[in-house]
C-alpha cells in the first residue's frame, strides 16, 4: 500500500514539472470551443474540425469573394508554413467558408490552392454554417444585395491541438513568426 501512494505521488510530482505550453497568442484552452458539425472538403471528404488528427489545425473562418483579411490571413499561413520548416506537413490550415451561397467547392479549391495546394477549403449547407459560428463564437452577415454582396465576419483563427482540442485564438494579423512559436508549441 505505502509502495502505491509513492508510486502515485512520483507520477503526479512529474506530471507538474511537465512545462505547460507558453502561448504567445490567446489561450483558450478553457473555453469550450468546439463543434461537430460535420464540413466537406473541395476534395469531397467529409470531417470535422474537432476530431483527432496527427496534425495540428489552423482553422480561419472567412470567404473567398473577400477584399482584405481572408487572403492577409491565407497569406500568413502559407508564411506560417514557410517558417516551419520541416514541421510544415504537420500542420493542417483549414478556410471554412461563412459563404455557402456563392463558395462552391471547386471555387473552395482553387482559392485556397492559390496560397497552397495543401490547404483545404471547406463549407457546409447555410444552417450548419449558422451552427457552427454559434459553436465557435463568431459572427457573420451578409451585407448588400445582388451578385457583389459582402460578408462582415470574424477575423480570428484558432489553433486546434492533435486530440481534436481548441487551445489558441490567433488575432487578425498576427505575424508567421508568433503563429508558428503556438504551433510548435502544440506539436510537443
Amino acid at each position: 500500500m505505502k509502495h502505491t501512494f509513492l508510486t502515485a505521488g512520483l507520477v503526479a510530482l512529474l506530471a507538474a514539472c511537465q512545462p505547460s505550453a507558453q502561448f504567445l497568442n490567446k489561450d483558450i484552452t478553457g473555453s469550450g470551443l468546439k463543434t461537430e458539425t460535420p464540413l466537406t472538403a473541395a476534395d469531397g471528404e467529409n470531417f470535422q474540425l474537432n476530431q483527432a488528427s496527427p496534425q495540428v489545425t489552423a482553422v480561419f473562418f472567412g470567404f473567398t469573394q473577400c477584399p482584405d483579411v481572408c487572403p492577409t490571413t491565407m497569406g500568413q499561413m502559407k508564411l506560417v508554413m514557410d517558417e516551419l520548416g520541416a514541421d510544415a506537413d504537420k500542420l493542417r490550415v483549414v478556410f471554412v467558408s461563412v459563404d455557402p451561397e456563392r463558395d462552391t467547392r471547386e471555387i473552395l479549391k482553387q482559392y485556397t490552392s492559390t496560397f497552397n495546394p495543401k490547404f483545404i477549403g471547406a463549407s457546409t449547407d447555410l444552417a450548419n454554417t449558422q451552427k457552427l459560428a454559434r459553436d465557435y463564437q463568431i459572427t457573420f452577415e451578409k451585407v448588400g444585395t445582388g451578385p457583389n454582396y459582402m460578408v462582415n465576419h470574424t477575423a480570428n483563427s484558432y489553433l486546434i491541438d492533435r486530440a481534436g482540442k481548441t487551445r489558441v485564438s490567433i488575432p487578425y494579423n498576427t505575424d508567421a513568426k508568433t503563429i508558428a512559436h503556438d504551433i510548435k508549441q502544440l506539436l510537443k
